[in-house]
């Protein structure tokens, strides 16, 4: 079971490793395609924004579909999609296989998580979807590095064709050693939007949108940033990003320790509060390597230390449509992760690299803000709701 569940960790691996690792070679991409860094930054956007549509609507529209044809031919889209990528002769070829890299990777990853549930033992159904998704959380540790490290040596193209050969040996390990597994119910894409409609359901999803897009609004200009500040070649690079990844990987683990000890609320806020500090902080100490890479493990830790407790407030509003609502959560995500990359060529176009940070900056404090606004808000109407949770643990 579990070396079945790690074959479909290698499908979200290569999806976390596509979706991340343009920042590492942007630079080279706007070289190499004739056009500025901001609008290289805009394929960002586009694979970010067309997985947020399209995940919700091809689970609607293919509910009923075997769950191992789906994981294959989402697969063999993405693949497709990054092959083009791998081969585009132009910024236009490589902005369309961007597109159908995340049609593939949207359809993917919900079949993914549904399979690898169906797979487990109810005892162990937790474990196993947290293994699927966390190979997007190794991409940023160690997939995004690597191909970083590629691209400086070879091209941006080299690295597509990394993601190419990830997506390959997952279609083929899935095609030939993964069981059917049944349907599960099918949700229509009306009951999936309706769950925006609860209470609370979209000022949660709001404070995540504007989360990400202050830590991607840095993220994803990173390579030009720290080129200019710091002058880092490309291996030192693929080592901040790195560092980033482990931040984030340890900032996700203690998210989830934190929120069963602390209380979401207050593990939040902690997240909340300081993670926008240390993007303001980066253009100013990002001076050095040794400074640089102080403050982006600290972003990264403290920037995805909220994930896990945002998870468990929204869950908490209704916790029997969980699934529909986390798959809410994850579209809220990359539209957030595509509004920064839109956001933060703006800023590069029109004052510079050096002020992404603060664009970050201010997007973290606004979704601090409205954290704080919306949390006493439905502190004072818990009472009222016979199985609200006290404030601290919503």
């Amino acid at each position: 079971m579990w070396f079945r569940i790690l074959i479909l960790a290698l499908g979200t691996f290569a999806i976390g490793t596509d979706g991340f690792v343009v920042a590492g070679v942007l630079g080279d991409i706007s070289t190499e395609t004739h056009v500025s860094v901001s609008v290289a930054g805009q394929l960002v956007t586009m694979f970010a924004w067309v997985y947020a549509v399209a995940s919700p609507v091809v689970a609607a529209l293919t509910g009923r579909f075997p769950r191992k044809t789906m994981l294959i031919v989402a697969l063999v889209v993405f693949t497709v999609g990054n092959v083009l990528a791998a081969v585009a002769p132009s910024y236009e070829v490589l902005a369309l296989g961007r597109v159908l890299a995340a049609i593939g990777a949207a359809a993917y990853t919900p079949a993914a998580s549904v399979t690898a549930i169906m797979l487990a033992p109810e005892a162990a159904r937790g474990r196993a979807l947290s293994v699927v998704i966390g190979g997007i959380t190794v991409a940023t540790v160690l997939g995004v590095p690597l191909g970083t490290y590629l691209g400086s040596r070879t091209s941006f193209h080299g690295v597509f064709w990394l993601v190419t050969a990830l997506g390959v040996a997952a279609l083929l390990l899935i095609a030939a050693l993964l069981p059917k597994v049944p349907s599960p119910p099918a949700v229509d894409l009306r009951t999936r939007l309706g769950m925006l409609k609860l209470p609370g359901v979209r000022p949660t999803l709001l404070v995540n949108v504007l989360a990400f897009i202050a830590g991607f609004t840095v993220y994803t200009y990173l390579q030009p940033l720290l080129t200019e500040i710091t002058h880092i070649d490309g291996r030192t690079l693929s080592l901040m990003l790195m560092t980033f990844g482990v931040g984030g990987a340890v900032g996700n683990i203690l998210g989830g320790w934190l929120t069963d000890r602390w209380g979401a609320y207050p593990t939040a806020l902690v997240s909340l509060a300081t993670f926008f500090l240390f993007l303001a902080l980066l253009p100013v100490v990002a001076t050095t390597v040794a400074g640089a890479a102080v403050v982006i493990f600290f972003w990264g830790v403290t920037g995805w230390l909220m994930v896990a407790p945002q998870q468990h407030r929204l869950v908490s509003l209704a916790p029997k449509a969980a699934p529909l609502l986390l798959s809410l959560n994850a579209s809220a995500m990359y539209v957030g992760i595509g509004s920064a990359a839109l956001v933060g060529g703006t800023v590069v176009q029109l004052v510079g690299v050096r002020y992404v940070g603060i664009a970050g900056a201010v997007a973290g404090a606004l979704a601090l803000v409205l954290f704080l606004v919306t949390a006493t808000a439905r502190a004072k109407a818990a009472p009222a709701t016979p199985e609200a949770q006290p404030a601290g643990r919503g």
